[in-house]
C-alpha cells in the first residue's frame, strides 16, 4: 500500500482502537493531530455543541415522574417528601414505548413544550460505566465499578473525559479538536464560558475563555484606554527589543493571545442583540453569549465549535424542595429562550445543546434532601435532535432493592456516557474511526450511536 497521508492517518486510526494503554492512546492522537494539521477544508457546513453541565448532581428522577395512579403511587412512596405533587405535573407521551406513562412537573412547562414540537429529547438513566454491567456481576466484582463513584471531582471527571481510566486528563471535546481543528485558525475550536475545565482540554488544544459579558482583556495593556498609552508604548519597544529564545516565545504567546482577544471582540460587536429576551440568570447571560458567539461564526472562520457552560446548585442534600424547582424552572426558561433565539437567527438546525452532571441521586429522601446517586436523566435539545422522545432505558420501576437499584436507590447506569457522547460525536462530524479513537472504551458497548441524532 502506498504510504500517502490518508493512509497514514487512518493506520493511526485503526491502532489506536486497540490500544492497551492512556499513554499509547495519547501519543497516537498527537501524532493523529500532527497529520491532521491544517485540514481548514475539511468541513463545507457549519455544527455546534453547547454543553451545559449541571454542577453537583441534578436530581433528574424529579424531571420525569411516572403518572398514572399506580405507578406515581410507587414514586410517592420511595421519594417521600420530595415527590411532585401529582396534581403539578403534565403529561410527555415519547414516540417510543416506556415501562409506563411519564409526565414532566409544571415549573419545566417550556421544556416540555419544546419536547411536544419535536425539538427536544432525553438520554434515560445515563453515567459513567467502564463496561455493561448489572447488579450480581457488580456484587460479585466490585473492580467493575468506575473509581471514586460517588466523588463530585472524579465523576465530573468521567463525564468529561469519558475514560475514567487514563492518568493524564483529556477531555472528549478537547480529544475531538485534536483531530479535526484548523491549526492555521489560533483561536481554539472550543470556548468556554466558564474558565477551565477537562472536557474541552486535548493532548494540543486548550479552551478559550471569556465571560458572559464579553472577552476578558490584558487591562494593563488595553490600548482603547488612554491612561495606558505609556505602558503600551514601553512594553511594544521591549517586544521589539527582545532577542532571547524564551522573551520571543513569551512575545509570540502574548501577540496570539491579543489576536485572539481582538478577534473574538470584534466578532461580539459585530452582532447586534437578540430579538428575544433571555431570562436575567447566569445561564441564560451564559446562552446568550453563546448565540451571539454561534451568529459571529463566519467573522471566526470556525466550522466547528463546542462551548461549556455551566449551572451550579445542583447539589441538594438539603432544603431540595424549596431549590430544586427553581434550579429546573431556571434551566428550562433558559434553554428555551435559547432555542427560540437560535431559531431566530437561523441556526437552529446547526447547533445540538446537551445536559451533563456529576451524577443523578438517590430515590430516597434524607429528610430534606437527596445523596449522591449514580444514573440519570439527560436533555438534548437542537433541530438536528430526532425530538419528542426518549432514548436509552429507563429503569423498569422505582422501587428499592430492585434489579436497577446499587443501594439506598442509587440507580445503575443503563447507558454510559460514551454512548451518549459519541452518538454527539458522529453528528457533529467525526468519522467511525475517529469516534472509536476519542472514545477508548466505546467498543465495550453493543450500542455506540443511541439515534437521538438525524443524519448528517
Amino acid at each position: 500500500m502506498k504510504l500517502t497521508r490518508r493512509n497514514f492517518i487512518k493506520s493511526l486510526l485503526g491502532s489506536s482502537v486497540g490500544l492497551s494503554s492512556a499513554g499509547a492512546t495519547l501519543s497516537s492522537l498527537s501524532l493523529m493531530s500532527s497529520a491532521l494539521a491544517q485540514t481548514n477544508n475539511r468541513f463545507d457546513d457549519y455544527k455546534a455543541l453547547v454543553c451545559i453541565f449541571l454542577h453537583g448532581g441534578n436530581d433528574s428522577f424529579n424531571m420525569l415522574v411516572p403518572s398514572d395512579d399506580v405507578d406515581y403511587q410507587q414514586y410517592q412512596n420511595i421519594r417521600q417528601n420530595l415527590a411532585i405533587a401529582q396534581s403539578d405535573l403534565i403529561n410527555i407521551t415519547p414516540s417510543s414505548a416506556m415501562p409506563y406513562n411519564l409526565a414532566m412537573p409544571n415549573f419545566m412547562s417550556p421544556l416540555q413544550q419544546l419536547f411536544n414540537q419535536g425539538n427536544l429529547a432525553f438520554v434515560a438513566n445515563t453515567g459513567p460505566l467502564l463496561q455493561p454491567v448489572t447488579k450480581n456481576q457488580i456484587q460479585q466484582n466490585a473492580n467493575l465499578l468506575p473509581p471514586q463513584l460517588f466523588s463530585h471531582n472524579d465523576q465530573q471527571k468521567h463525564w468529561q473525559t469519558s475514560w475514567p481510566e487514563q492518568a493524564s486528563l483529556t477531555g472528549w471535546a478537547g480529544r475531538m479538536a485534536d483531530l479535526i481543528m484548523d491549526t492555521t485558525n489560533p483561536l481554539s475550536m472550543n470556548l468556554s464560558i466558564d474558565g477551565n475545565n477537562i472536557l474541552q482540554t486535548g493532548v494540543n488544544s486548550l479552551p478559550y475563555s471569556l465571560a458572559a459579558s464579553g472577552v476578558e482583556t490584558f487591562s494593563a495593556l488595553d490600548p482603547n484606554e488612554n491612561w495606558n498609552a505609556d505602558r503600551v508604548n514601553i512594553f511594544k519597544q521591549l517586544v521589539s527589543a527582545e532577542q532571547h529564545i524564551l522573551g520571543q516565545a513569551h512575545n509570540a504567546i502574548y501577540n496570539r493571545a491579543q489576536s485572539n482577544i481582538d478577534l473574538v471582540a470584534n466578532a461580539i460587536n459585530s452582532i447586534g442583540e437578540p430579538s428575544i429576551s433571555y431570562p436575567a440568570t447566569s445561564l441564560g447571560e451564559q446562552l446568550k453569549m453563546v448565540a451571539t458567539l454561534v451568529s459571529s461564526q463566519q467573522l471566526l472562520t470556525q466550522p466547528r465549535q463546542v462551548f461549556y457552560v455551566r449551572m451550579g446548585g445542583f447539589d441538594t442534600h438539603d432544603n431540595q424542595n424549596n431549590d430544586h424547582p427553581r434550579l429546573l424552572q431556571n434551566l428550562s426558561e433558559a434553554l428555551f429562550a435559547f432555542n427560540t433565539d437560535l431559531q431566530a437567527r437561523g441556526f437552529a438546525d446547526n447547533v445540538t445543546s446537551f445536559t451533563m452532571s456529576d451524577f443523578g441521586r438517590t430515590l430516597t429522601s434524607n429528610g430534606d434532601g437527596t445523596d449522591h446517586g449514580w444514573g440519570g436523566h439527560q436533555i438534548i435539545m437542537g433541530g438536528a435532535v430526532k425530538g419528542g422522545d426518549i432514548y436509552g432505558t429507563m429503569p423498569e420501576s422505582l422501587t428499592l432493592n430492585s434489579d436497577d437499584d446499587f443501594g439506598d436507590g442509587r440507580i445503575i447506569p443503563t447507558t454510559s456516557v460514551d454512548q451518549y457522547a459519541a452518538t454527539l460525536a458522529r453528528w457533529f462530524g467525526l468519522s467511525a474511526n475517529e469516534v472509536n479513537a476519542v472514545f477508548p472504551n466505546l467498543l465495550r458497548f453493543n450500542n455506540s450511536d443511541l439515534g437521538f441524532m438525524m443524519p448528517s
